[in-house]
């Protein structure tokens, strides 16, 4: 805004006061009248000569001045004052803001609606491809703040703080109050998302792995959908079926291998959650965990032998109706309504462990108290440390994160798919948890965490190199018949140099 276009709140107007000379000839230009004259002379010019009065400058009129000036310097203070707050409310600021999966379309509605509010600040949305983004925007960060190129906002994936700490300035307190992150949002994401006591990103959104099943096959089979692993193992034994080949033409679920198997790193990482292995104490107990970790998930493709590489990739096959059990997080409902709109299907939490290692397998569905741990693995939003309006970029992420924000994107949303972003909060849970597809996501995440093995990030950085370990581990045992406590060595000294080169403090 130029100043042109400010307008005082006081309308302009020109103050004039009179001299004393004017005051002087004034006062000499009075007739003086003669009371000890009965009857006034016709022409008193003429028979009264001038008089010389001499003039007594008052107090009045010097209170007058001082009140004249004093106004006057107060009018002026008021217009200096009001065009320099001008000048500052009324300086255009542009937020680079670097999203990821959420088009301009559905964006525009929502930053139109907040630059309404805030005249003064402007959104520039871009959309980003997934492929090369980590890359581009660690490059694009170890730029000046001053550069225009520079994102100020940014999506990150939450297993990405080690990777970006340093570009991440922490969520101020007073906005951890104002949009009450401590205790309105998920629990999940004080363990994801904090470190050293502060939060480094605001979640607009959750996200997690559940478990897919095929009601018309787990009914064919005549089994119920299972809780615990050892009766899934069961299950999807007897929805396998064979053709004459002894090749797998319906599987029982898509676990066992790393190729073919969508999310084969999320479910590794959800095993060793709930079998307790600390990967920050690597003790010969965490070993032997981790172990039987790789173990178990093997046995589903060398022994039970309900899934194995010769198959489909585990979305598609799921897809075409041929597999009972799949896990995934909850965009794949869409990949999968997509690749096949008249699939019967439903998700549900995942199968869990016996809290007690000791409980026999053919009590735990029955009897045995078992684990609740889930798997989270979602988007969150950054601030660049580097930005010169952090003020600014916190009021948005304030917006964003607001119930009218994160209602109006879940609107947005679900014009172009099923449903939108699950809500990050729990007073939100009502407005969706009647969808059987996201209630066992909202049901589980104060119970989830995350590692460094999520999938399909396309970071290039901390998940990928950690996925190649312990794929490598996997194959070793399915491919090359190593033994499982010879490549978890291996593993062991891979996570050691991946934990010192990021600095993951979980």
């Amino acid at each position: 805004m130029s100043l042109e276009d400010i307008k005082s709140p006081l309308p302009p107007r020109k103050v004039v006061f009179k001299t004393e000379t004017e005051n002087e000839n004034i006062e000499q230009s009075i007739p003086l009248v003669n009371d000890q004259t009965s009857e006034a002379p016709t022409n008193i010019s003429q028979s009264v000569p001038p008089i010389n009065v001499p003039i007594v400058k008052k107090s009045h009129k010097k209170l007058f001045i001082l009140m004249g000036s004093g106004i006057i310097f107060f009018i002026i203070a008021i217009i200096v004052f009001n065009l320099i707050k001008g000048s500052d409310s009324s300086k255009l600021v542009t937020l680079n803001y670097w999203g990821l999966w959420e088009d301009e379309s559905v964006m525009n509605g929502i930053i139109a609606d907040f630059e309404s509010k805030n005249p003064n600040i402007k959104i520039n949305y871009k959309r980003n491809q997934l492929n090369g983004y980590a890359g581009r925007l660690n490059g694009r960060l170890a730029k000046s703040g001053e550069t225009e190129d520079v994102p100020d906002i940014f999506r990150i994936h939450n297993t990405w703080l080690p990777m970006f700490r340093d570009n991440l300035a922490a969520v101020p307190t007073e906005v951890v109050t104002a949009i009450g992150l401590e205790n309105d949002f998920f629990d999940v994401y004080k363990s994801d998302l904090k470190e050293n006591g502060q939060y480094l990103s605001v979640p607009l959104m959750y996200d997690g792995l559940v478990m897919f099943y095929n009601p018309s096959l787990l009914e064919k089979a005549q089994v119920k959908v299972p809780n615990n692993w050892w009766d899934l193992k069961k299950s999807a034994v007897k929805i396998t079926e064979r053709d004459a080949d002894g090749k797998i033409k319906v599987a029982g679920a898509a676990i066992g291998t790393v190729e073919n198997v969508d999310h084969w790193s999320d479910i590794v990482g959800l095993m060793m959650k709930q079998n307790g292995v600390d990967l920050n104490t690597l003790s010969a107990d965490n070993e032997k965990k981790l172990k039987d970790v790789l173990d178990f998930y093997t046995l589903f493709k060398t022994s039970d032998k309900v899934w194995d590489e010769s198959l489909p990739n585990s979305t598609q096959y799921f897809a075409s109706g041929n597999l009972g059990f799949y896990f995934g997080p909850s965009w794949r409902i869409f990949d999968i309504q997509t690749l096949n709109p008249n699939l019967d299907f439903q998700v549900t939490s995942l199968p869990q462990l016996p809290t007690n290692a000791s409980t026999p397998t053919d009590k735990i569905g029955a009897e045995a108290e078992l684990t609740n741990i889930h798997w989270s693995t979602y988007w969150t939003e950054g601030i660049n440390n580097k930005s010169k309006y952090q003020k600014e970029a916190w009021k948005f992420l304030e917006y964003l994160s607001s119930t009218e924000g994160l209602e109006k994107m879940y609107q947005a949303d679900s014009l172009i798919r099923s449903f939108g972003q699950i809500y990050p909060r729990k007073s939100m849970v009502e407005k969706i948890s009647s969808n059987t597809k996201i209630k066992p996501f909202v049901d589980t995440a104060n119970n989830a965490s995350s590692w460094y093995l999520a999938s399909n990030t396309g970071d290039d950085g901390v998940n990928t190199e950690m996925q190649k370990y312990f794929g490598d581990a996997i194959n070793g045992i399915n491919l090359k018949n190593e033994k499982s406590e010879d490549v978890v060595k291996t593993l062991i000294s891979g996570i050691s140099q991946l934990k010192q080169k990021y600095g993951l403090v979980k």
